[in-house]
């Protein structure tokens, strides 16, 4: 009965920390689109961070 409440509190810490981990790479995707919009190439081919 120990175990079934230690998996239960282990199991539920990891489903926790892997949600907050997708949620860091989908707000990451976010940003990198935007910054991909924002940054536009010059005559001689490198990018001008605005």
């Amino acid at each position: 009965m120990v175990g079934f409440f230690i998996g239960l509190f282990v199991g539920g810490f990891v489903g926790v920390a892997v949600m907050c981990c997708c949620n860091v790479a989908s707000q990451a995707d976010r940003n990198d689109e935007k910054l991909s919009q924002d940054s536009s190439p010059t005559e001689d081919g490198k990018e001008e961070n605005k």
